[in-house]
């Protein structure tokens, strides 16, 4: 039986309000909806080879998708996991990859997604945290379960920023995904 993995690209049209266009984070010209979607589309590829199922919650920018609705599309499509994809701003200073997780069953996965992350990037791991940790006390996606919110870096970081928009490094990133995501 195939496996059904959830891929969540972060933000987009009608992410937060009805035919309003989300960006997420932003710098000069780069937009963090575009990284997330960027990364889950090679990462669709890479599963898809390898003989999941795959389900986006949006598949472009003009594809509509309330974060409150996202982990309800998962359930309807009887997903193992649900893995949603963002970046992260810090003031310039902060670094690293990190990953946010629900229930303490779900921290060693977390923390091996996390180091994945990282390692291909060649970013700092900033680890595992539990959705409290992150800056709002209750993640909507997280309602589905298991989920994890993979914070590739941070834009406004230039090393991040590099290593997130490096076609080789996220391809390389993806590949490890992959390999956890299907073990």
């Amino acid at each position: 039986m195939k496996k059904i993995i959830l891929l969540d690209p972060g933000h987009g049209l009608s992410n937060r309000r009805a035919g309003v266009y989300d960006s997420g984070t932003t710098f000069g010209d780069l937009e963090e909806a575009t990284i997330a979607m960027d990364w889950v589309n090679v990462l669709r590829d890479i599963l898809l080879a390898r003989g999941c199922r795959v389900i986006r919650t949006r598949k472009n920018a003009k594809d509509p998708a309330p974060v409150a609705s996202r982990a309800a599309i998962a359930r309807t499509y009887g997903a193992e996991s649900m893995l949603c994809i963002h970046c992260n701003e810090g003031g310039g200073k902060a670094t690293g990859s990190e990953v946010f997780f629900r229930g303490s069953h779900n921290k060693a996965a977390a923390a091996t997604l996390a180091q994945a992350v990282a390692t291909a990037l060649g970013l700092k791991s900033r680890g595992a945290k539990t959705e409290k940790e992150s800056q709002h006390p209750r993640l909507a996606v997280m309602s589905f379960q298991p989920c994890f919110l993979i914070e590739l870096g941070f834009l406004d970081n230039a090393t991040d920023r590099a290593a997130m928009i490096d076609p080789v490094k996220r391809l390389k990133a993806c590949q490890l995904l992959a390999d956890l995501l299907t073990a």
